[in-house]
C-alpha cells in the first residue's frame, strides 16, 4: 500500500467521523442552550408570581387594615387568603411578622395591623428592588 492510496482512506475516514460527530456536537450545544433558556423561563415566571402574589397581599391586606369600620367578610377572606398565600413565596424571616399580622386582624387591632403592614411593605419594597438589580 502506498502513501497516496493511505492518505485517501485515511481523509476518507476523517470525513466520515466528522460527519457523525458535528451533528452530535451541535445536538449538544443546542440542548444546552435550550436547559439554559428553559431555566431562565421558570426563574422569570416564578418572579413574576411572586411579585403578583405581593402585589394581591398590599392590595388585600391593606385594604382590609385601611378600611377597617368596612371592611367586609368579603373583603377579610381576600385578605386572609392573600395573607397566608404569602408563606409560600416570602422568606422565612418574614414569617414571624406575617404570624403577628394574622393575628391582630383576626382580633381587629387594626393599629398594630397597620404598623406591620408598613413594616412588611418595606420589606417587599426591599425585595423586589434586590430582585431587578440582580438582573
Amino acid at each position: 500500500m502506498n502513501w497516496e492510496s493511505l492518505a485517501s482512506w485515511i481523509a476518507i475516514a476523517i470525513t466520515m467521523a466528522l460527519s457523525i460527530l458535528v451533528p452530535v456536537f451541535t445536538q449538544i450545544a443546542n440542548n444546552s442552550h435550550q436547559r439554559k433558556m428553559q431555566k431562565e423561563k421558570i426563574e422569570y415566571e416564578k418572579s413574576q408570581r411572586k411579585r403578583e402574589v405581593y402585589e394581591k397581599f398590599l392590595l388585600d391586606v391593606g385594604g382590609a387594615v385601611t378600611a377597617a369600620t368596612s371592611t367586609t367578610r368579603e373583603h377579610m377572606n381576600d385578605a386572609g387568603a392573600s395573607l397566608y398565600e404569602m408563606y409560600i413565596y416570602a422568606p422565612s424571616d418574614w414569617q414571624c411578622k406575617l404570624d403577628k399580622l394574622a393575628s391582630h386582624i383576626s382580633k381587629y387591632e387594626w393599629k398594630e395591623a397597620r404598623l406591620i403592614l408598613q413594616e412588611l411593605s418595606r420589606l417587599i419594597s426591599l425585595e423586589l428592588q434586590g430582585e431587578q438589580n440582580s438582573k
